[in-house]
């Protein structure tokens, strides 16, 4: 069971593979996992050890363990930020004794993430192994091959010299070309206004690339001075660049861009404007209505309730079907109580098929309450369902008690 046993939980930001890109170099025998170890209430793990378990499952997210490995008194930042690498732990398991010895070619790949805070290790989520760490496999292709053939020769004899052939670098304003039998860039992109764009959580520039705020939950501070764009605890980024004769010269400008965690609000000072990242999305609702209950058969429960002290934020809750739908993808944490009879149990159902058991069966008859950590997709469902297995059905069984959730990132 899971509920108030689950203090903590990580969200995993970025996973990446170290390889070498220079021939006769050898690929380095890890994946790079870095991620977020937040609390039940969203807020960071600061300066704290924990112990984190990585198992490489082959065929499928339950399959058998190839190898494990665990990383002890890991240490997080003052964000609640730790980096490990995936093949540097210390072995614990497996058919494989250590990690250079798996086969990425024979079968898809997942791994396991478990975390330990106190005393036990807590199941964070399967995912699986895509391109990335295959390169594990592919770094055969750093050995040479055989010589090729000479190439022709020029028209007295000599072998071609690309330092002495005649090349011409010409521009026409927009166009950057070589010659001959080179190719064209165009660069006219850099002589249009550029604008930086927030949609969601990652911010774009007009012709370049985005980057993703989602671990900036603190309040966020950026500078513009001299041309210097900077973030507080951050790096600094160079603009000159951008400018051209349209631009209004911004070298005596100071713009300072802030992030309000209490509205979700991103606000640019003198003129820029105010958006909204995002939403609260969370829900309380009650129950006190009879239920019949047949033997040893999950009936779904309908929480109706969500007046008064019950309340529903972002819209989500259905409380005519008693049902939860994700406007965002995320991770979210639903809790259930709930009086039970003896031998029952309580049901998590994602999208209409049991998700987990997170109650029961009891022993006996009581109140009981638990909680669950979920990542969800946008539009899955999420409701709860109860079965009694007493070996008769209960024609009216009165329930009281609640469901609720929210989304913590």
């Amino acid at each position: 069971m899971k509920g108030n046993k689950l203090k903590r939980i990580i969200v995993p930001v970025l996973m990446l593979m170290v390889c070498s890109g220079l021939m006769g170099q050898t690929v380095p025998g890890g994946v790079h996992y870095q991620a977020v170890a937040r609390d039940n209430s969203g807020y960071e793990i600061a300066n704290k050890d924990i112990s984190v378990r990585f198992s490489i499952l082959t065929d499928n997210p339950d399959g058998p363990v190839v190898y494990q490995e665990i990383h002890t008194n890991v240490r997080t930042s003052p964000f609640g930020v730790f980096s490990l690498v995936i093949g540097g732990g210390t072995y614990s398991g497996g058919t494989k004794s250590t990690f250079s010895e798996i086969q990425w070619e024979t079968s898809n790949h997942y791994v396991k993430v478990e975390v330990k805070f106190s005393n036990d290790y807590l199941d964070m989520g399967t995912m699986q192994f895509f391109a990335v760490p295959y390169a594990l496999y592919a770094k055969k292709s750093l050995e040479p091959g055989p010589q090729g053939p000479q190439g022709a020769q020029g028209p007295k004899g000599e072998q071609g010299d690309p330092a002495t052939d005649n090349q011409k670098l010409s521009f026409d304003g927009s166009n950057l070309s070589i010659s001959p039998n080179g190719n064209t860039v165009n660069l006219s992109i850099l002589n249009k206004p550029h604008s930086l764009t927030l949609l969601g959580d990652s911010l774009t520039i007009l012709g370049g690339n985005g980057v993703s705020l989602k671990e900036y939950r603190q309040n966020l501070n950026f500078n513009l001075i001299n041309n210097e764009l900077s973030i507080n605890g951050g790096n600094s980024v160079n603009l000159n660049s951008l400018k051209n004769d349209a631009d209004a010269d911004p070298v005596n400008e100071i713009q300072t861009l802030t992030y309000n965690p209490e509205n979700f609000q991103l606000s640019l000072s003198k003129g820029g404007g105010t958006v909204t990242l995002g939403q609260i999305v969370a829900f309380r609702a009650g129950i006190g209505s009879p239920v019949t209950l047949p033997d040893n058969s999950p009936v779904d429960l309908v929480f109706d309730q969500i007046a008064g002290s019950f309340y529903c934020e972002g819209g989500g809750y259905n409380n005519l079907a008693g049902t939860f739908m994700a406007p965002n993808t995320g991770i979210y944490i639903f809790s259930v109580s709930l009086n039970l009879p003896p031998t029952a149990s309580v049901i998590i159902k994602l999208s209409g098929t049991i998700f987990e058991t997170i109650i029961g069966p009891t022993s006996t008859g009581g109140s009981f309450k638990e909680s669950i950590t979920m990542r969800l997709n946008k539009n899955d469902v999420v409701n709860v369902a109860v079965k009694q297995t007493n070996g008769y059905p209960i024609p009216s069984f009165s329930f009281s008690g609640y469901f609720s959730g929210y989304r913590i990132y």
